[in-house]
């Protein structure tokens, strides 16, 4: 399965689209056949609602006249694994599954109990005209997200095919048919709401209560003190996000080449990390293949402990050959690295001097604020986090380090903004939008629980399966 990359603005429609589809149904509801002129009395009438419907499809959820099959209960709980999936990076638990399955089931009562309102109301059905606006206006939406999709994607690789954003589109679930059943269930949200819940006005203290809840509180507990965690999953993966922990930098670097003659002189010490680098990939096969088949931990202890070994021998063979390269190539560029030094003395931009000298073009180091860095990081070489740690204030220079990259000089460029990230005008707008949503449905279910006892209902959740 594709990884979705983070984004914020993604997020927050992300967030508009599951708050418009309150029970976070995404390839949910009733068809575009059945909505026109079709009530849910009728549909049992015909055989639609009964207990074995078309194609031995048996009813999971039936709340008075509305009943829900298994094909479409199904559908909508395995939407709603594949997008937790999608946007934890991991595979639910059991119990989360669990909890899932069960959401989907009081969804679909949910929903029950508003189509069976609306239809004492004479609000439920759909005429030929408000199905045509809805098919015209998903298509549009669908269209608006594929071109975010796409945009954000290039972003990423320049040569990203239009398969492959339909593809990141419908991992998430978004399909054209899944926007218009959410724009069918949104209608029909927002007659219950107009009927039933009024208008809400919110404050901003409750919009942003709903940010901190939302999206800044997740984040903030993932990764504050958690800097590692922080580098895996934003930094090392492009992503964004809604809170920054404390400590970062960014910093701004000059790449040169590494004199071949000082590669050729620790031949030795490469052959040694190629070597050292192989047996690590040997013991992660070893471990990852002990880790399906073991029982329980212990099983791994033999295969942890010589991956522990091979890990350990790795940095050993990487600072052995890093020392090697710097002791031969720093001599080598010697001339070099103190002209850099001496223009930027005098009073060059560094990032004048980037585009001078520069191996590394790419547009964070050139054109942007640089990268993200933290003493505590371990995303990059031993000596780097050394030399950029060591940096005490904005402008300060590195001496020259060397790393299987290149001979590098740091620039200490600013401090990265720590905190709760502050809206651009885009994700604000995007923000209130989702809040309101939110709140109205809230009121709503709260309605909708009271509600329960005015219809009889049945589940069943054992024809369910994750």
């Amino acid at each position: 399965m594709r990884m979705l990359k983070r984004s914020r603005v993604l997020a927050l429609v992300a967030a508009l689209l599951l708050a418009l589809c309150a029970q976070a149904i995404a390839e949910a509801g009733p068809s575009t056949e059945a909505a026109v002129g079709t009530s849910g009395a009728e549909a049992e009438a015909t055989g639609e609602g009964s207990d074995t419907a078309a194609g031995d499809d048996p009813v999971v959820v039936r709340v008075g006249a509305f009943s829900y099959p298994q094909s479409v209960v199904q559908g909508s709980l395995d939407s709603m694994l594949e997008l937790s999936e999608m946007l934890q990076g991991d595979a639910p638990s059991a119990e989360e599954k669990a909890a899932r399955l069960q959401a989907a089931v009081d969804s679909f009562v949910g929903l029950g109990v508003i189509e069976n309102k609306l239809t004492e109301a004479g609000k439920n059905d759909f005429t030929e005209t408000e199905v045509e606006a809805l098919n015209q206006t998903a298509r549009s939406k669908y269209e608006e997200l594929w071109q975010l999709m796409y945009q954000q994607m290039q972003k990423e690789d320049a040569s990203v095919t239009e398969d492959a954003v339909t593809g990141q589109l419908e991992d998430m679930g978004y399909t054209f048919q899944a926007i218009y059943d959410e724009l069918e269930l949104q209608t029909r949200q927002n007659r219950a709401i107009e009927l039933f819940v009024g208008n809400i006005v919110l404050t901003e203290d409750q919009v942003d209560d709903y940010y901190e809840e939302q999206f800044v509180g997740p984040d903030r507990e993932d990764y504050e003190g958690n800097i590692a965690k922080y580098d895996q999953e934003i930094l090392m993966n492009n992503n964004e996000a809604f809170y920054t922990p404390e400590g970062y930098r960014y910093i701004h670097q000059i790449v040169l080449e590494i004199p071949e003659a000082a590669i050729k002189a620790a031949k030795t010490e490469q052959v040694a990390l190629n070597r050292v680098t192989q047996a690590m990939g040997t013991a992660l096969q070893q471990l990852t293949m002990d880790a399906i088949q073991a029982e329980k931990w212990e099983d791994m202890a033999e295969a942890k402990a010589a991956y522990e070994a091979a890990e350990e021998a790795l940095k050993t063979a990487q600072s052995e050959y890093a020392r090697r390269l710097e002791a031969e190539a720093l001599p080598l560029v010697k001339e070099t690295t103190d002209e850099i030094a001496a223009q930027y003395a005098a009073g060059i931009d560094f990032k004048t001097l980037i585009n001078r000298y520069s191996t590394d073009r790419t547009d964070r180091n050139v054109n942007g604020d640089g990268y993200p860095f933290h003493p505590d990081s371990t995303m990059w070489p031993e000596n780097f986090i050394k030399a950029a740690s060591a940096l005490e204030k904005p402008g300060d220079l590195s001496a020259p380090i060397v790393t299987e990259q290149g001979v590098h000089i740091l620039c200490y460029a600013g401090d990265v903004p720590a905190g709760p990230h502050v809206l651009t005008d885009e994700e604000r707008e995007l923000l209130n939008a989702a809040a309101l949503r939110y709140y109205q449905l809230e009121k709503l279910n709260e309605l909708v629980d009271g509600w329960q006892a005015d219809y009889e209902i049945e589940t069943h959740p054992e024809l369910l399966m994750y």
